[in-house]
Formats: C-alpha cells, structure tokens, sequence
C-alpha cells in the first residue's frame, strides 16, 4: 500500500505555510524547558517571517523539501545551503543540510528517515562528495538520529541563542 505522504520540492506558493512550520518546529525544538520562551520568539522574530521565507526559497544557493501529509499539509522540511563548509571539511565538495525539522507528533515514525534519504539523494545527484549540518549539543535525539543515519561528529561551533553562547556539533556524512 502506497503512503499518504509526498516529499517534494518547496515552491513560492509554500511560503506562509512553510514559515508557519518553521516556527512552529522551532518551539517545539528549542522552546521551554530547554531554553527560556523570550530566546525562542526573539530568534523566530528574527529569522522566520513570510518575507524571510520567501527570500530563502529564491535564494539560488538554497533549496527546500518539504514533507506533505495525507491532506498536502506540510508537517515537516529540510533545508540544503550550497555553503562553504567549516574549516573540518576543507577540501570536500560539501554540502549544507542546514534545517531539519518534522512536527513534534511525526517523529519515530520513519519520516525523518526517508526525507533525510532525499536529501542525500539530492546531494549525491547534484556532485556533492559529503554532507554536513549542525547540531545542539543537548539535542540528543537529534544527534542520535544523525549517528544512525551515519553522521559523525567533525567538530564544534558556537551559536549565539538569546544571551546564551551555546554550542552546536557540526556533523557529517561522506557520500
């Protein structure tokens, strides 16, 4: 039996859909009790509106996938950043996964796997030799799922929450 969900390309008609995901993704994430809720709406205030959004997905150095549910709802995205890697991966032609995010109530159900499969797919198909994210330190169920899809840890960065300097784990995968 087919599944109900789609994974596909964002398009500009995604937009206030997408930004309400992202927001939405990231309070789920980061919000009480892990941070304090005023670091959480500061950042979204900051990085998650419609016009943000939009800029984003025109971006030629981005592309979105999103997750489509049963209804084409979305429920959850990727984000892929042709960037320049950090100073561990100098050297590889790599690639950004740069957000990751599903809706609180979908994960464990293997959704995270098969959008993450696309991603490296998409890596693969566009002549990238390796893929690299950050990640929070205390995002453990994160960190875990990127080990079991064969991320390692390759170093660490800071990133500026609010007041608080707190430390991501950039991660890679070779292809």
């Amino acid at each position: 039996m087919e599944t109900p969900f789609q994974i596909r390309s964002a398009t500009p008609a995604d937009v206030k859909e997408l930004t309400a995901l992202a927001i939405r993704t990231m309070r789920d994430a980061f919000g009480p009790p892990l941070n304090p809720a005023e670091y959480v709406e500061d950042y979204i205030r900051k990085a998650f509106s419609v016009e943000q959004s939009r800029q984003e997905l025109a971006d030629p150095e981005a592309s979105f996938l999103v997750v489509c549910g049963p209804e084409q709802e979305l429920i959850g995205y990727a984000k892929l950043r042709r960037n320049r890697p950090p100073r561990q991966l100098k050297g590889q032609h790599a690639i950004e996964i740069q957000r990751f995010y599903l809706q609180e109530g979908r994960i464990g159900k293997g959704l995270g796997r098969r959008l993450m499969e696309v991603c490296l797919d998409r890596a693969r198909n566009e002549g990238f030799g390796a893929v690299w994210l950050g990640v929070w330190e205390r995002n453990h169920r994160a960190i875990g799922f990127y080990e079991r899809m064969g991320f390692v840890r390759c170093g660490w960065h800071y990133f500026q929450f609010g007041p608080e300097r707190q430390r991501d784990y950039w991660m890679k995968k070779e292809l």
